[in-house]
């Protein structure tokens, strides 16, 4: 039964990249066809070719294009069985011949390189259209789409899709931590850190994560005291080391301990923390706003 299984898959997908191939192949026939026939009609001094020639001629180039298009169609998904993108996270979604599962392999395109406007139209034609789909693709489309809004920065709309994705039995261990940071940006900070202290405790593969993201949690509360000790335990740990001192470095400064704010920044700089242009912005701009309201609170 595994090995007919098996056979029976390969057999679809080699079907499917010969259906994809097709519209392609017949265009490269037209083409091929028209330059030969106009080079012999040039060439041999002849104003008409033979109908049968023009025939045979035509049958090798759209057997030879089709062939050529499916090598490079197959050759694109090395390993994968239906999908040239997240084969482990689509699974067995968007795997028929039809319109729609065509449809999702160019939206998924579009999605990995980074079109993502173009790769959301496209999942919301799938999503509104009049398709029939399983309770997995329904569970797959969400999560894209939601990946797109997500993306582009528009996180109420992502947190809808996610929750959507989950309520149609998707799930994959990275979908809590992206909707508990679509939350936070949503301004629904004290959400986010019940999510990610949940995370911490339940998920290993990234736990070592989440004390960052809690000690984050904590700077959008205002809370330094709270945030440093979690910073503190990553940096302990090695965990997410460049971004733990970052954190640290607006906790301690949170706490106008400014010394040792400046002492973590430099830290964090020369242990290479994301996005170092943007993180100093953010940085400079919590220590103008401490000073500020230091200067405001003894000097009333």
């Amino acid at each position: 039964m595994l090995l007919l299984s098996i056979i029976l898959t390969r057999t679809k997908r080699v079907l499917i990249c010969l259906k994809r191939v097709l519209v392609r192949a017949l265009a490269a026939t037209a083409v091929l066809t028209l330059i030969l026939t106009a080079g012999m009609a040039i060439f041999s001094g002849h104003d008409s070719i033979g109908f049968r020639s023009v025939i045979v001629w035509m049958i090798v180039f759209f057997v030879g294009s089709w062939f050529l298009l499916f090598l490079f169609e197959s050759f694109k998904y090395a390993g994968s069985v239906y999908h040239r993108y997240d084969e482990d996270i689509i699974g067995n979604a968007f795997t028929g011949m039809n319109k729609k599962s065509s449809m999702f392999e160019m939206g998924m395109e579009m999605f990995h390189q980074r079109y993502f406007g173009d790769a959301l139209e496209m999942f919301t034609r799938i999503d509104s259209g009049s398709f029939s789909k399983t309770n997995e693709e329904q569970g797959v489309l969400s999560f894209y789409r939601g990946r797109c809004y997500d993306l582009m920065g528009w996180n109420p709309n992502a947190v809808n899709c996610y929750e959507n994705a989950e309520k149609h039995g998707f799930h994959i261990p990275e979908l809590p931590i992206f909707l508990a940071r679509c939350h936070a940006e949503n301004g629904n900070t004290s959400k986010a850190l019940e999510m990610f202290k949940a995370i911490m405790d339940s998920d290993k593969k990234y736990s070592e994560r989440m004390r960052v993201e809690i000690g984050r949690m904590y700077i959008k509360l205002n809370d330094g005291e709270n945030a440093l000790k979690w910073f503190n335990e990553a940096i302990d740990r090695h965990e997410c080391y460049a971004n733990a001192l970052g954190g640290a470095a607006i906790a301690h400064t949170l706490l106008r301990d400014f010394k040792k704010g400046e002492e973590f920044y430099r830290m964090a700089l020369l242990n290479n923390i994301d996005d170092p242009t943007g993180y100093s912005g953010y940085y400079k701009e919590i220590q103008a706003a401490v000073l500020l309201e230091a200067h405001n609170k003894d000097n009333p």
